[in-house]
């Protein structure tokens, strides 16, 4: 027979089900009743502690202005006579409803014996106890006293406070009636029963809203009352309680205790006004609980004739059900990893996806039906932590995630990602998936690899070479940091492939050349840093011999390729740890190339060279802002002595060394880049310094600044433009000098800024013209107005004559007649190389009138030096070329 056919029920099994629905719905239908019950009655009294809360910040307020109100009263009674007391006292009364009392007393008769009292308003009785009188003279604050029938018979709250007036201690005595107060909160609930009051500690009602009678007479609450009150309230917080009522009915209440003023705040509710609220809530569902009884019956009785096509519904859902069993095994089939499950206690494998014969090289059918473990299959040096990482999570109930190694025919890394669950009879499992990261781990390995290592030489970088050099220099050795020299040509000329080959060449040329222990890295673009252990005294001779192996030919895109190497080196014994080693080969390195030396040993003298070059970096740091820097001006004349400019020049006055020389801080500011900041404050303060001598009556036709190569960068036109429309200076006085040895330096770029400058407007000077190497080749494609004569040439132009006619001085003169006679012509040639090009020419170190003499007879169109103008300030330049001079 059909299992499902075997248990269908009859029409008695049927009714037994509605009865036993029946019997659920009232279960319920009890749970629904109480539910709401008791969560209507958690709303209200969440609504009685928001009101019984707001009652008591109320009264506190009113207290607190009672309060303010009466340190004013006693600024104002420090002022006026006991006399006028009164209407003072009486004034304070009509700005406070609730306050009925003010009374002053001589704090002596705080017992109220003395007859000498000021008082206005009710009758207010008051006891005050000699301890809390002794507390009074220094309290800041009211003392409030317990609470005590008026005149009236309506219960009021005593306060006291000490006040020291015209010599004399008083004791001022109020009353508060809360019954008066307009302040207190309202009571949107009076007409349901609701009640807000105020009761002492001694069961006195001090205020009540609605405003009520039904506690007798003298508003005394029952002492049965109170003390069910003070079980309930306390200074602790317990807000909420029930009570049989203050009426006589239940209610249900919630109150607080205002410790300053020992009273009670109590807001209340009859319990019975909550039964219309819940019925309002229950109705709608009991006619639901109705309604679904009939419906449950009426489907019952459709459900017998049903039951046959459900037999059918079922039968399809089962196999259904299979067909989703083919594909979850199908998907794990197919999942990037293994699934498995495996009995806890004996750690036996009881499932695993098909996955595992590529995993583990054995199929699924052979792991599970041999009884093996996982812990066999997992590699034997991670078993331990991996038992122990799944007995923590076991313990901790959580989520068992873990990389480990297997078993295999190559080391395979896995990701465990598992979770236990309950399975029958309380057997438990550990359920999870193991997907091969051993890719991954590969990837790791080689990113580790890369962060240690240089990509292209395959050499440690500074880092890695650091560290492993730090655990070798305790036994002793040499740091040598080396450069390769002209690196930068072998790139221009050959290109970069040829270039990454020779680095490439170099370092395995290094690795072959290390002892044992020793250590290379490929520190920057083209430095290298080495450390050879214990060498003892053949330091020098170890790097000699790196150079001489490295000097040797290299093959670089099959032809011949020879390099030379400057070294500095620091040996280990005397100079620290491994940091302080290379800082110090460093250092040697930069001075071994300062000196065209190729190599050269740390010795503590280069320190000081290096504290010094850094100490002056300071100096002219601080120069800049404090501005110890200015400029002189030498004049630029004409053969007839007439100005035709001038040419700045930067001074730098040391507060303590003095005077000091450009050669010695443009040099530095260039490495720096201080040049910059040097470079803007000399434009400025030229083209200042023009405005300002042209608004004295000097009229100067052109100022002549110099450049340094690394100012020759893409936009620096824009800067001199900036400056000359600031200070509305035509660019065509304005004049540029670049000498041709640094121009060359960057020829593209410094072409591009001269151009720029010139299409403003802007002379261009050469500087130094006859010094460069290439300086005619490519003279016709620079943008000049000016060729500068270097002063070397001028030097050898004095005349010969009067040197021949001295006397005893024979062969000598003659060779120095040729020598002089070679100057001239060649300086000739460079004028009229200038004159057919256009250009004006600037003969600069003119010293003696013999030399003025030849550049005149040579058609020099100016003259600059010490035999017509030394560099001078700015006033001397006004007083010797200026009006009138």
């Amino acid at each position: 027979m059909d299992p499902i056919t075997s248990r269908q029920p009859g029409t008695h099994s049927l009714w037994r089900i509605l009865g036993i629905n029946v019997a659920l719905l009232v279960v319920l239908g009890g749970l629904f009743l109480a539910g709401q019950w008791f969560d209507v009655r958690e709303q209200e009294m969440q609504r009685l502690e928001a009101l019984d809360t707001q009652l008591h910040i109320s009264t506190e307020q009113l207290v607190a202005d009672v309060a303010r109100e009466m340190m004013v009263l006693e600024r104002v009674l420090h002022e006026e006579t006991p006399r006028q007391w009164r209407g003072s006292l009486e004034s304070a009364l009509g700005r406070h409803p609730a306050l009925v009392s003010l009374m002053m007393v001589p704090f002596a008769d705080y017992r109220g014996s003395s007859l000498n009292q000021i008082g206005v308003g009710r009758s207010c009785k008051w006891q005050l106890s000699q301890a809390e009188a002794q507390s009074l003279p220094g309290r800041s604050n009211l003392l409030f006293g317990s609470a005590l029938p008026l005149g009236s018979g309506q219960p009021g709250l005593p306060f006291y406070r000490h006040m020291q007036l015209e010599d004399k201690a008083w004791l001022l005595i109020g009353c508060l009636d809360f019954s008066e107060s307009r302040s207190l909160l309202a009571n949107p609930g009076a007409d349901d029963g609701q009640r807000l009051r105020l009761f002492s500690t001694n069961g006195l009602l001090l205020f009540s809203s609605p405003q009520e009678h039904a506690l007798g007479v003298t508003g005394k609450l029952p002492l049965p009352t109170l003390a069910n009150m003070g079980k309930y309230i306390s200074e602790r917080g317990v807000r909420r309680y029930h009570v049989d009522g203050f009426d006589g009915r239940p209610r249900m209440a919630a109150g607080s205790f205002i410790a300053p003023l020992k009273l009670f705040s109590v807001v209340s509710q009859p319990v019975s006004s909550l039964w219309w609220v819940w019925w309002q809530r229950i109705w709608f569902g009991l006619l639901l609980g109705g309604i679904f009884l009939v419906v449950l019956g009426v489907m019952i009785a459709r459900a017998e004739r049903q039951r046959s096509e459900r037999h059918d519904e079922l039968e399809g859902e089962l196999e259904s059900m299979a067909a989703r069993s083919r594909t979850l095994v199908t998907l794990m089939d197919n999942l990037p990893g293994v699934v498995y499950r495996i009995e806890v206690n004996t750690g036996t494998l009881t499932f695993i996806s098909s996955g595992a014969a590529e995993l583990f090289g054995r199929s699924a059918e052979s792991l599970v039906g041999a009884g093996i473990t996982l812990n066999e299959l997992i590699h034997p040096e991670d078993r331990p932590s991996v038992a122990s990482a799944r007995h923590w999570a076991m313990c901790a109930q959580m989520r068992h995630e873990q990389v480990f190694r297997i078993v295999a025919d190559h080391e395979r890394w896995v990701l465990d990602r598992s979770v236990m669950i309950e399975g029958e009879e309380g057997v438990r499992y550990w359920e999870g998936l193991l997907l091969d990261i051993s890719a991954h781990k590969e990837s790791e390995r080689q990113l580790d690899y890369l962060a240690r290592h240089d990509a292209l030489t395959g050499l440690y970088n500074r880092k890695a070479f650091m560290a492993a050099a730090d655990e070798r220099v305790a036994i002793g050795g040499v740091m040598i940091y080396a450069d390769i020299d002209r690196f930068s040509t072998v790139n221009d000329g050959l290109g970069h492939e040829a270039g990454d080959q020779l680095l490439v060449s170099i370092g395995e040329r290094l690795r072959r050349i290390l002892p044992p222990g020793g250590l290379v890295a490929r520190l920057g673009a083209d430095e290298f840093g080495l450390y050879f252990p214990q060498v003892g005294e053949q330091a020098e001779q170890i790097v000699a011999d790196v150079q001489q192996k490295l000097e040797r030919p290299f093959t670089i895109l099959g032809r011949p390729l020879i390099i030379s190497l400057t070294a500095g080196y620091s040996l280990a014994e005397a100079d620290g740890d491994a940091q302080a080693l290379m800082l110090n080969a460093d250092v040697a390195l930069y001075h071994a190339k300062s000196r065209g030396d190729h190599a050269l040993r740390w010795e503590s003298s280069l320190d000081k060279h290096v504290a010094s070059r850094m100490t002056l970096e300071q100096d002219l740091r601080q120069a800049i802002e404090r501005q110890q820097l200015f400029l002189h001006y030498q004049p630029q004349l004409n053969a007839a002595g007439e100005l035709l400019g001038v040419e700045a020049l930067l001074r730098w006055q040391h507060p303590e060394l003095g005077m000091i020389s450009p050669a010695q801080f443009i040099p530095l500011a260039e490495e720096t880049g201080l040049i910059f900041r040097l470079g803007r404050f000399v434009l400025e303060e030229a083209c200042a310094q023009m405005v300002r001598w042209q608004e004295s009556g000097l009229y100067m036709p052109r100022m002549a600044v110099n450049l340094s190569a690394r100012q020759l960068t893409s936009g620096y036109e824009h800067e001199v433009i900036s400056v000359l429309e600031s200070q509305n200076l035509a660019p065509t006085r304005l004049e540029v000098e670049v000498t041709e040895t640094l121009l060359i330096q960057d020829m593209e770029g410094g072409l591009s800024v001269l151009r720029a400058l010139r299409e403003l407007g802007v002379r261009v000077a050469l500087d130094d013209f006859g010094q460069g190497y290439s300086s005619l080749s490519y003279l016709s494609s620079l943008p000049l107005d000016v060729l500068k004569v270097d002063r070397s040439f001028v030097m050898k132009m004095d005349a010969l004559a009067e040197d021949a006619s001295e006397q005893g001085r024979g062969g000598q003169v003659a060779s120095e007649q040729g020598a002089n006679e070679q100057a001239i012509q060649l300086v000739g040639a460079i004028i009229s190389l200038g004159h057919s090009m256009g250009h004006e020419i600037v003969a600069e170190g003119v010293e003696t009138q013999a030399q003025f003499e030849g550049l005149k007879r040579l058609r020099c169109d100016s003259y600059q030096g010490y035999l017509l103008a030394r560099p001078m300030t700015a006033t001397a330049i006004v007083e010797r070329y200026g009006p009138g001079n």
